[in-house]
């Protein structure tokens, strides 16, 4: 009998045991799936929602200016079969570090190896449903996205977040537009120009070489070439080799005056201390590097030179074009004919609201709020739902690293989770550790957080005060943190906006 009773109790302790691994297990496999996780339960950027009838296709409005096309017979099932009926869209935008913080979605891209931090012209998350099923894009009828911005920056790319991955994929450009004008006023876009491939040279081993990181945007004709390093052009008089020991603050490189010559510009400064200096450089490689680059460069010079001539041959073929078009007065470009559809839409648009505001005053009071004169649009078709963004990744800030403490109003020690920085003029954000703050210098910072769930901030203000500088080592960081009435959205948005 008592042989059974211990049997029973091994096995009821092997039970529990087994009921715990699987209870752990559950839990670690929920922790490690969670890709894109809010970091204020109640604060989440809120979706606006609206029902589409998938046969005829329809225009939603957003309260910030955005016009999102529908064209009939939009959205496919999952077997890729077209779809009737209504289907229910949820759309959402961020437009600035507030909602980038709240929302939980990643601000950073990779590229060969290097991370960058994004600066966003226009960020939106657009979801399809069908009784509670998602819903997919017909690739032959493809959504149109006109998102509301400030940033008409060229610069700006157009990326696609591919949540199974969990990275971003490029996805070309976006079209600038500029509704609520006339035909007239609207500016033509002057053809990008061409630019003609460097020739690579050999590192000349009496010269100083400074290695520098290319952001991948800036200097597309260097972009080409591996292990890419800079020389000291044999005529710059200027170097000292004290400077080689400085600790700059900012490094900026531009095309320099002559074939192949580029500048770089070294600078420091605190308070009132300023220093900078200038040199003359160009793009060299290592023998190893040479023979691989120089075939790179027979291949992009012969890619040029065909380019050129189609150049030569597209502008004659435009100018005699735009000759025609300006006596006849009966042809315009793309751009200009999707703005002329966008102006129509909108002018129908505002006509029906201002009936309906004459009717339903009171209901009417978000759609009132809807600005679509005089904005600039970024246009964009979609072929996936999902988080699309308009971006820049940037990279090379300058920091100083600091070993943190944190404290409330109170001066009680706290453990901020998710601690990211907002940066005065930068709509991107910045996400610093625990363990070591990178703060960026000569910077307008304010810093955020969350403890214990609640929001916590630094202001931008307070932040200065601190009076954080390239020698500081250690820095205690006092932050408030809101109530719980006030752990929202709404407050959160207005808090930080003043």
């Amino acid at each position: 009998m008592k042989r059974n009773h211990l049997l029973l109790l091994a096995a009821m302790i092997i039970l529990v045991v087994l009921l715990i691994a699987k209870c752990n297990c559950r839990n670690r496999t929920t922790t490690a799936t969670r890709f894109i996780q809010p970091p204020i339960a109640t604060a989440d950027v809120p979706f606006k929602e609206y029902t589409v009838e998938a046969a005829k296709g329809d225009t939603l409005l957003y309260p910030s200016g955005t016009v999102v096309l529908f064209p009939p017979h939009a959205f496919v099932d999952k077997s890729g079969q077209p779809i009737e009926g209504n289907v229910q869209i949820k759309y959402r935008e961020f437009a600035d570090p507030v909602d980038f913080f709240l929302s939980g979605i990643p601000m950073g891209y990779d590229s060969a190896g290097v991370h960058y931090t994004f600066e966003s012209a226009g960020m939106c998350d657009i979801q399809a449903f069908q009784n509670g099923q998602p819903v997919f894009v017909n690739k032959k009828a493809k959504p149109e996205i006109n998102i509301a911005t400030r940033n008409t920056d060229l610069a700006q790319n157009l990326y696609y977040l591919d949540t199974a991955t969990k990275q971003w994929v490029n996805r070309g450009k976006s079209s600038i537009l500029t509704v609520g004008k006339s035909q007239a006023s609207v500016k033509q876009a002057d053809v990008a120009t061409i630019p003609e491939p460097v020739k690579p040279f050999r590192a000349n081993d009496d010269l100083p070489i400074i290695k520098v990181t290319i952001d991948p945007e800036s200097f597309k004709e260097l972009m080409v070439y591996d292990n890419l390093q800079f020389q000291l052009d044999k005529d710059e008089k200027r170097f000292k080799p004290e400077d080689s020991y400085t600790r700059w603050d900012d490094i900026k490189l531009q095309k320099g005056k002559g074939s192949g010559l580029y500048t770089i510009r070294f600078s420091k400064s605190f308070a009132d201390y300023h220093k900078s200096v200038e040199y003359k450089v160009r793009p060299v490689l290592n023998e190893n590097d040479y023979a691989k680059a120089m075939i790179v460069y027979d291949r992009q010079m012969k890619a040029y030179e065909q380019q050129v001539e189609a150049r030569l041959a597209a502008d004659k073929a435009n100018k005699a074009a735009y000759i025609k078009d300006s006596l006849n007065n009966a042809q315009i470009d793309r751009d200009n004919e999707k703005t002329a559809q966008l102006n129509a839409i909108i002018e129908a648009k505002n006509a029906e609201m201002e009936a309906a505001n004459q009717q339903i005053e009171k209901e009417n009071k978000e759609v009132e709020s809807i600005n679509l004169s005089n904005s600039t649009l970024r246009n964009f078709e979609i072929d996936g739902f999902g988080i699309w963004n308009c971006d820049r990744p940037l990279g090379g800030e300058v920091y100083v690293n600091v070993i943190p403490s944190f404290v409330d109003e109170h001066q009680q020690p706290i453990q901020p989770m998710d601690v990211n920085l907002f940066i005065r003029q930068f709509n991107g954000l910045y996400i610093i550790g625990n363990n070591s703050v990178p703060i960026p210098i000569n910077r307008d910072n304010m810093m955020v957080g969350v403890v214990d769930g609640y929001f916590a901030y630094i202001t931008y203000d307070e932040f200065k005060k601190l009076h954080i500088n390239p020698d500081t080592k250690t820095q205690t960081f006092p932050m408030h943190i809101v109530s719980k009435a006030n752990n929202n959205y709404d407050f959160i948005k207005s808090l930080v906006s003043q």
